[in-house]
């Protein structure tokens, strides 16, 4: 993430707490818009991905409110978000700047 895609490595959260509950998600990466703002939530499974590992995934984001969502194993590795009120995805992790580009869009 850091080297090929320019994920800067000080806006990583790895581990990072859910609000006031116990639990965490696996990987959060920030950006400036116009504030820190969570970007992308990454969901790592050691197996396949499932309907509730993508359902833990939403989870957790809502209450980080990232416009993207990242599930990954150590052979896949998909990127989801809502658009139209439709779950959208492609099959690998667009870059930091493409990730950033496309929420200014979303969120303005």
């Amino acid at each position: 993430m850091v080297g090929s895609l320019g994920f800067p490595k000080g806006l990583i959260a790895v581990e990072a707490l859910v609000g006031k509950s116990r639990r965490r998600a696996d990987i959060v990466c920030y950006a400036l818009m116009p504030h820190l703002s969570p970007l992308l939530v990454v969901e790592c499974k050691a197996l396949a991905f499932s309907a509730d590992a993508e359902a833990q995934a939403f989870g957790y984001n809502r209450t980080f409110g990232a416009p993207f969502i990242c599930l990954a194993t150590g052979e896949e590795l998909t990127t989801l978000w809502y658009s139209s009120g439709r779950v959208c995805r492609v099959s690998d992790l667009p870059s930091f700047k493409e990730l950033y580009d496309a929420a200014k869009t979303i969120l303005s």
